[in-house]
């Protein structure tokens, strides 16, 4: 295995799902892996999981996937949340259910890690967007490289070795080389609902011989997300969100 694709929160957006996973087929990745929250907000949440299957892609959880099965309380869930949450509890079936249910928090190999939100706690989804949450993350797994989500924007801490120090980077589309000594943590964005301002769905491709991690963007249908969005019920804040990547 030489390459791997990482995708973001996907949040039952079939549409967006289809596009990265197409990206991620035109690079020729040997595998896929998804840093959770598969399911909330969007209206497809038994395609996406059906997906996920067909294609053997790996999976974590997130705080939605966990939430739904009532292992964590919704008092953080703002009201659009809650309300998707409840509408995917009355229409996901009891099989997309089990899957979710059998998911790992975390995933550590030699090469890489792969989690939802921060370390060492992943059981309290936190967000990893501080110097301070990339730091204990770094210090809790072995590899070079931990690829999460959760915050749905795309954004790479990056650590010299010996050094307490970390480099940021906050940016649209980009490519990380880790040569020996560097490692990084990776923020991989989110196709089912992008929080950057760009309406694209993000896929990530790791290179596990050269270290190198690039991040792709592909437009989708938004039209039929917020179309079937409106008809199930859902907020259509959740759908209009979509237009404009927030």
């Amino acid at each position: 295995m030489r390459k791997i694709g990482i995708l973001g929160d996907l949040h039952a957006n079939l549409s967006a799902f289809e596009a990265a996973l197409a990206l991620l087929e035109i690079e020729g990745v040997d595998a896929a892996y998804c840093v959770g929250d598969i399911i909330g907000y969007g209206a497809r949440p038994n395609e996406v999981i059906d997906l996920l299957i067909e294609k053997n892609i790996t999976c974590v959880a997130g705080n939605h996937d966990w939430a739904l099965l009532g292992k964590i309380p919704e008092d953080s869930f703002n009201p659009y949340a809650r309300a998707s949450l409840e509408w995917t509890r009355a229409n996901i079936r009891p099989s997309a259910r089990d899957y979710l249910d059998a998911l790992p928090l975390r995933i550590d190999t030699d090469l890489f890690c792969l989690v939802h939100g921060a370390l060492p706690r992943p059981e309290e989804f936190e967000y990893l967007q501080s110097f301070p949450a990339a730091l204990a993350t770094l210090a809790d797994f072995e590899a070079p490289i931990c690829f999460v989500g959760h915050t749905h924007v795309p954004m790479n801490f990056i650590q010299t070795s010996g050094r307490s120090e970390l480099d940021w980077h906050f940016r649209v589309d980009w490519h990380l080389d880790l040569p020996g000594g560097q490692r990084a943590v990776v923020n991989v964005g989110s196709p089912g609902q992008p929080r950057d301002e760009i309406p694209t769905a993000p896929a990530l491709v790791y290179d596990l011989q050269t270290g190198r991690a690039q991040l792709l963007r592909t437009p989708y249908n938004i039209a039929v997300e917020q179309r079937l969005i409106r008809r199930a019920g859902l907020p259509t804040i959740l759908g209009d969100r979509l237009q404009r990547g927030i």
